[in-house]
């Protein structure tokens, strides 16, 4: 059986094949992409202020639409009102469709039109002809600073402090220009970056000691004290300074001024002389120990001074918060601080408690570069702990005396004793500098030795202690018995023994066989043996 071929069907594909076979004409032209551009609702709603004008940082969206391609990027420009742009001036490519604008505000005024436009790529890169342009009334809000108060300086510093803050802007930090310092004058300030938020003023040594009036401070910025060729003037070694900052914005509208009065001492000498001794009596034994201190240097030498006993205990011990002299933050004040003095005299009733506690577990990281500039140091200083395991690998100040370990008594023994005319015997290295024998002049209970052993430390002193145990039994201590040593350098000297009674500022050691006070001879020996200055 035969089939009839389809005859309209046919007939179609041959009119199709003949058109397609006659095809002729041009690909239609590339459209420039299409722009709309908008405010995000947070913007609206946080940031509307008087008169309906808004701040001058935006949150601003926008799209494209490109009906022969994609759009592949922005450009995006802002211009006050009464500007005239080039067509082709101030675009900013992006390829975000949304972004935190800072519009601008010329300086001196508080309000602006600002128009704000935003024009499609596509992806041959061809331009919207007709960029989405709005013009936006805005407003602008001061800044805003405040120090920090948890970083101020104490009350009393010597010729270099520092000073932490935060600054704030409503219209967004980026509209932040500058902030600026100074001191004793509100009127005349210096600027520097808004990216700092911690600066360090250190006055030249020299011109302090010249007995200037007022001096310039050169000035550090951050945290890693960025020097700068900046310099503050007006900084008044021996009175009272008041330092100022405040912020400025883009369009140089300045915060309120934030201040703070202190009061810097005048550093004189290159000799320090540090009361760390934290008990009600600290003037008996301040005024022995600078007595003996006057008596070995030149004379008419010139010793400066710093207090850190307050707070201080009424009794003969008890735990105190850390002095309220010392800065709250160790870096980097106190550290340039130290570095001022090439010889530091240290008398504390405690030294290896806490950071929290005692002030030299703190401060002992800080005289890092006092000791890299050659520095030497007399630290006369009990060694008893509290407790019986107390853990002392992170103490500082154990890291930095010339002890081994501090003695931490088993708990059989009650308590140790020196007692009256017990021996304490120099050894060969300090027989060597001068260190004479010495005895007990009356009973201690408070005196503990400590262990000094390793190649970096020298035992100078070792006492002859009795134990008493808690069941009352006696006898000779067979331990650790060190009671003065120094580094093998030579550039820190530890005495734990009392050399003088803080109720009477008297002797409490005699040299060996005579009725000779033995304070002298001793602290004469290790001042000459760290090469301090001498008459």
């Amino acid at each position: 059986m035969s089939r009839t071929p389809n005859v309209a069907w046919f007939a179609a594909l041959l009119v199709f094949a003949s058109c397609d076979a006659g095809f002729e004409g041009n690909r239609n032209a590339n459209e420039p992409p299409e722009t709309r551009l908008s405010v995000r609702d947070e913007s609206l709603v946080d940031n509307l202020g008087e008169a309906g004008r808004l701040r001058s940082t935006l949150r601003l969206s926008w799209v494209g639409d490109d009906a022969d391609g994609f759009v592949a990027g922005f450009e995006v420009r802002t211009f006050p009102e009464d500007a005239v742009p080039g067509a082709e001036d101030g675009w900013t490519y992006t390829t975000s469709n949304d972004s935190l604008l800072l519009l601008p505000i010329p300086g001196g005024s508080s309000v602006a039109n600002v128009f704000v436009q935003v024009r499609a790529v596509d992806d041959a890169g061809l331009r919207d002809p007709s960029p989405a342009s709005t013009l936006f009334p805005i407003r602008n809000s001061p800044p805003a600073i405040a120090l920090s108060r948890f970083e101020l300086p104490p009350d009393t510093t010597f010729t270099i402090v520092s000073f932490a803050w935060r600054a704030t802007d409503p219209d967004g930090v980026q509209n932040l220009a500058s902030v600026s310092i100074g001191l004793n004058d509100s009127t005349t300030f210096v600027e520097i970056d808004p990216s700092f938020d911690f600066v360090t003023l250190v006055a030249d040594r020299d011109q302090v000691r010249s007995g200037a009036a007022e001096v310039d401070a050169a000035i550090y910025l951050g945290r890693g004290v960025q020097a700068t060729s900046l310099r503050l003037p007006g900084l008044r070694p021996g009175g009272d300074n008041t330092f100022y900052v405040r912020a400025v914005d883009q369009a140089d509208t300045t915060s309120t001024i934030a201040r703070h009065t202190w009061h810097v001492k005048r550093a004189v000498s290159n000799v320090l002389y540090v009361n760390d001794y934290r008990l009600a009596n600290h003037p008996n034994v301040t005024a022995w120990h600078m007595a003996r201190l006057r008596a070995h240097l030149p004379a008419g030498y010139a010793v400066d001074s710093w207090d850190l006993s307050q707070p201080y205990t009424t009794g003969s011990s008890g735990t105190v918060p850390r002095s309220a002299a010392l800065p709250p933050v160790a870096e980097p004040m106190l550290r340039l601080t130290l570095s001022m003095f090439d010889y530091l005299y240290w008398v504390s009733s405690s030294t290896i408690g806490t950071a929290a506690t005692d002030n030299m577990p703190f401060v002992a990281p800080a005289l890092s570069d006092f000791f890299e500039n050659g520095g030497r140091m007399l630290v006369h200083s009990p060694t008893a702990v509290a407790g019986r395991d107390t853990d002392f690998t992170d103490n500082a100040a154990v890291l930095l005396l010339p002890l081994s370990r501090p003695l931490v008594l088993p708990d059989s023994i009650g308590r140790l004793e020196l007692r009256t005319n017990a021996a304490v015997t120099p050894s060969a290295a300090a027989a060597a500098i001068g260190l004479p024998a010495l005895v007990s002049d009356r009973f201690f209970i408070n005196v503990r030795p400590y262990e000094a052993t390793g190649t970096t430390i020298v035992p100078l002193y070792t006492g002859v202690f009795a134990y008493r145990t808690t069941r009352g039994a006696s006898g000779t201590w067979p331990g650790a018995s060190t009671v003065a040593s120094m580094s093998a350098d030579r550039r820190i000297a530890l005495v734990s023994i009392p050399l003088v009674n803080d109720q009477t500022g008297e002797s409490q050691f005699k040299v060996a066989g005579t009725s000779d006070a033995a304070g002298p001879a001793v602290v004469g020996a290790l001042l000459d043996a760290l090469e301090f200055p001498k008459r």
